[in-house]
């Protein structure tokens, strides 16, 4: 990170000329605004045939801290709470660590860093906790209950799949006898009847999501391979500019759109490079503190970022979505932000949209009223696929890069996140201008949450005889075709998920959307099997 001259805590922000019926100036600032005055980033490459660094995910995280205190000017002293993001490893099976890890990350990186803080939270799973944990923090922060925490989280899935591969073992088990605010993840964004199904995969329900979309867009499939990669083709061109993206390579659309060893089929329409990568050593970390106590510390009015709005919230599962192609709770989520920041998408100097896979950026995009092909850049960082997907904490690493490129600018943010399967969603506006400060009455504010529980919701049907196809997607096992799925309604509106294992029903759906075709269901062991009513298209 860069270093920046200290400034006098008086010194008057340089607004535009958009700005000057506001000379509103940072001495001016009410004492319990809350700001992020640190900001920092890490990443290791293995390289061809290097022995990687082995750095656990607690050594990357604390590294990335060290920096972002380093880069506000403080001491690990001046700590009094740490926040961790869930790790992958913590979260899921099919990332779990052979080489153990901590019961207390915070601490972890507390005892690295030399703090003693007198807070440790370990959050829950999820893409939107980096976006909810700060604001809470920025909340606590502005109640006086706490001075100046540190947020950060880490993934070193890259270091643990090499050393397996190659018989290493590593020691990332650590365990510590002291107070931790470890966050329940149980919370399900999957209905029991998609996962009987065989749904077991985000890929699987995100590529449901992206046929719905193709199919309103009136793609083929083949044709929307090519809008795919023509909208990631731009995110690639960030990661390759970026010095913390973990693999910084531009790829033209032709090359993402075009399947291959290295960019294999995981569930269509998807091939690897058009998803999140997980295969990462990243760590991010953010300083956030009041701007009373950033005067009492000396820090450089030019790092002090503000929240100018900021909205979370929860859909429906997938298969109950009036729409699959959407998402209720994200419109209303983006939309409730921008109105609380009093501002527009065309506000916006910087935008990072939470880009899992295409469908994420495509709805938001709808959404927001923004243009996909490139015109307008979507990411500070170079997205999921090609900056990286370090789990749960991507989005810190994109609020980490807006923080950095805001100082000193009379300019504002769109940050967004989402979880689940398109499922849980949160986003903020930052902004380095005083002006925007007073957008939130911190004091006043109990929730940022919208209430979603009046989204519409579809009935699930328990034993479906037949249907018609809403959307599809064939799941890839193997390196080959494996199983058809298909999201289908009745004709009195209840919603299903059916399987079939035919492989003529699942090459046909690779050169043939499926959708709006009925089927006709066999129910056994609570999963439910389909094949076409009509063979007409096969």
């Amino acid at each position: 990170m860069g270093r920046h001259r200290k400034q006098s805590a008086s010194a008057v922000f340089t607004l535009t000329p958009h700005h000057k019926e506001h000379p509103l100036q940072y001495q001016q600032l009410p004492e319990q605004t809350p700001i992020i005055v640190g900001a920092a980033q890490v990443v290791e490459r293995l390289g061809d045939g290097a022995r990687p660094p082995f750095s656990s995910p607690m050594q990357l995280a604390a590294t990335a801290s060290l920096r972002a205190l380093q880069d506000a000017g403080v001491s690990s002293a001046d700590v009094d709470t740490i926040a961790v993001i869930q790790l992958f490893s913590d979260a899921a099976k099919a990332w779990a660590s052979p080489f153990g890890g901590s019961n207390n990350p915070p601490e972890s990186v507390a005892q690295r860093i030399g703090a003693t803080p007198l807070r440790r939270i370990y959050s829950s799973m999820g893409g939107t906790e980096p976006l909810q944990i700060m604001v809470e923090l920025l909340q606590a922060i502005a109640r006086s209950e706490m001075k100046l925490a540190l947020l950060t989280g880490a993934e070193a899935i890259a270091t643990q799949r090499f050393a397996v591969r190659n018989g290493i073992t590593l020691e990332w088990d650590e365990q510590f006898d002291v107070a931790l605010d470890k966050r329940d993840g149980s919370k399900r964004f999957v209905a029991r009847e998609e996962i009987v199904s065989g749904l077991n995969m985000p890929v699987h329900y995100y590529a449901l999501i992206e046929n719905a979309q193709a199919h309103q867009m009136g793609h083929s499939p083949q044709q929307h391979r090519q809008h795919m990669a023509q909208l990631l083709a731009p995110f690639s061109e960030v990661a390759a500019r970026n010095e913390y993206a973990q693999t910084p390579i531009a790829y033209s659309a032709a090359a993402l759109a075009e399947p291959g060893p290295d960019n294999y089929l995981l569930a269509l329409p998807y091939s690897k490079r058009l998803v999140a990568q997980d295969n990462v050593n990243q760590s991010a970390a953010l300083v956030l503190t009041s701007v009373g106590h950033a005067r009492q510390l000396g820090i450089n009015p030019r790092q002090w970022i503000f929240l100018a709005g900021y909205a979370d919230g929860v859909d429906q599962y997938l298969s109950q979505r009036e729409d699959p192609a959407r998402s209720t709770a994200m419109r209303d989520v983006l939309t409730t932000t921008l109105q609380r920041a009093d501002a527009t998408p065309s506000d916006m100097e910087m935008i990072d949209i939470y880009s899992c896979f295409p469908c994420a950026v495509q709805a938001a995009c709808d959404i927001l009223g923004l243009p996909s092909e490139g015109s307008v850049p979507l990411t500070v960082t170079g997205g999921l696929p090609f900056f990286g997907g370090p789990g749960n904490n991507y989005t810190l690493h994109a609020l980490a890069e807006v923080s950095v490129q805001l100082r000193g600018r009379a300019a504002r943010a769109l940050v967004t996140a989402n979880g689940g399967m398109l499922s849980k969603h949160a986003a903020a506006v930052l902004s380095a201008n005083p002006v925007h400060a007073g957008r939130i009455d911190w004091q006043h504010t109990d929730s940022f949450t919208i209430d979603c529980s009046n989204i519409m919701a579809k009935p699930l049907a328990i034993t479906p005889a037949e249907g018609t196809v809403v959307t599809y997607t064939v799941i890839v096992r193997r390196d080959a075709p494996d199983t058809a799925v298909v999201l289908a309604e009745t004709d009195s509106g209840e919603r299903f998920v059916a399987v079939s294992d035919d492989d003529a029903i699942t090459a046909s759906m690779q050169q043939l959307s499926p959708i709006g075709r009925a089927i006709v269901v066999c129910t056994s062991d609570a999963r439910h099997e389909f094949h076409f009513k009509s063979l007409q298209g096969l």
